[in-house]
């Protein structure tokens, strides 16, 4: 995999449209919602799976699209943060959206959008609506950006929605405990519209029944009837599922992402199937062939993924203290618990980073510490000192990414690279320059 040569147009668009990060984080509908009018709503004409949540929605969308892909539909994917470029955001069938079509899309609407001080994430969203209806797509799948209720993908009324597991993130905007959070997550319930959730803790559990009573619309928690084991995993970072299901069983699925935590994203998305089997059908080949190629099929980067191997280099984007759990876990059973690995790491300024580092501290022999170049990134001094405060001896201060990767390479050891998407941008940038085989 290369970049793409850079279009001068485009670029020129799409640094205009991240200028528009100026203007913050607006949550409401109202001017996504004019926007749209505007448009024609093109978001109505195809329909549409929508997935809020604050771990594993990610993930339960590319397995979703992935399973649609080879059943042989039409499937857009709407997906944020990007890792390597803005395309990966709109996909359809695994394909981003091409430069022409960012200029087509985005050109007319960015001065408009300068004016109005619509948000980027705004202007994004209404650019995927309407490319998903000029590719005439069977179904799309659409990721919350942060929220639920008054994200502005929340102009869609799906047939299903889904809410995956909830933890603290954005708590400036969602609120400072769980239950506050799901509570933002649940305003994707629509009425009359069923809804699966993953999230199975009792008190949280009630705040989704509670407003999905208030909308009649019927709430699912697919592990209530649906049972899925791991039996086994491998050093390729893919593992082998076995579900159980009233109407049957699905033996031996192999699975291309990985982790305890995937086994719930993987039930949820097959559960969600299963909800919407008389509008589209899908079989168990596709099941098969869509969990095993989840990554080819969709372009989903980073979820402890392995890169290259002998020895192992595993690149994830989790970014809160939850999501090091499920790395560690991942990789002890995927290596075994002995197997120690050297830790690139950095992160941005409103993270958990002590929590997150002492998740993975008791794996890693060294730290190579960097700060990616986004205003938002922690500072290398706090970086270093939650380093030290979790008990880490050997500890790498370097100039860049791109160095710690290098750095970390160099050793000839295994490596795990984590902390933000954007540290997961810049060491894809210099593995790809460098050839390094990924």
């Amino acid at each position: 995999m290369q970049d793409q040569t850079p279009n001068p147009i485009v670029e020129n668009i799409l640094s205009r449209m991240f200028a528009l990060h100026r203007h913050g984080i607006k949550p409401g509908l109202e001017r996504i919602e004019q926007l749209m009018t505007q448009l024609g709503n093109p978001h109505k004409s195809y329909p549409s799976i929508h997935v809020a949540g604050t771990n594993g929605k990610g993930s339960v969308c590319a397995v979703l699209a992935a399973i649609l892909t080879a059943a042989g539909y039409r499937v857009g994917l709407y997906s944020s943060p990007h890792v390597r470029h803005f395309r990966e955001r709109i996909r359809v069938n695994g394909t981003s959206i091409s430069d022409d079509d960012i200029a087509a899309l985005a050109g007319p609407m960015i001065t408009s959008a300068e004016k109005t001080k619509t948000t980027f994430f705004e202007l994004t969203t209404a650019m995927a609506f309407k490319y998903f209806a000029e590719q005439k797509v069977d179904i799309a799948i659409i990721e919350t950006g942060m929220g639920g209720r008054l994200d502005s993908t929340n102009v869609v009324h799906p047939i299903v929605s889904v809410i995956t597991s909830i933890d603290y993130d954005h708590t400036e905007f969602l609120g400072m405990n769980l239950s506050l959070i799901a509570g933002e997550k649940a305003g994707i319930i629509k009425y009359k519209t069923p809804t699966v959730v993953s999230e199975g803790r009792q008190h949280l559990r009630s705040v989704f029944e509670t407003k999905a009573a208030a909308a009649e619309a019927e709430v699912h928690f697919p592990e209530d009837s649906w049972s899925a084991k791991i039996t086994e995993f491998r050093p390729d970072l893919t593992m082998t599922l076995h579900v159980t299901a009233p109407m049957g069983e699905l033996k031996d699925l192999r699975c291309s992402l990985t982790g305890e935590h995937q086994r719930l994203n993987i039930l949820t998305a097959l559960y969600t199937l299963r909800l919407i089997i008389k509008e589209l059908p899908v079989s168990e080949k596709a099941v098969r062939e869509g969990l095993l190629n989840t990554h080819a099929l969709t372009g989903i980067t980073g979820r402890i993924q392995l890169m290259k191997d002998n020895p192992a280099l595993v690149l994830d984007v989790g970014h809160n203290p939850a999501g090091m759990s499920a790395l560690k876990s991942t990789l002890e059973k995927s290596f075994g618990k002995e197997q120690r690995w050297n830790l690139v790491f950095g992160a941005m300024s409103d993270k958990k980073v002590i929590e997150m580092l002492n998740k993975i501290r008791p794996l890693c022999t060294r730290i190579f510490c960097c700060v990616p170049k986004v205003e938002r990134a922690l500072p290398m001094s706090l970086i270093l000192e939650a380093a030290q405060s979790v008990g880490f001896t050997d500890i790498h201060q370097c100039d860049s990414v791109a160095t710690a990767v290098k750095e970390a390479i160099a050793t000839n050891e295994t490596v795990v690279i984590v902390g933000s998407f954007y540290v997961a941008d810049e060491a894809l940038q210099y593995l790809y320059s460098e050839n390094k085989d990924v």
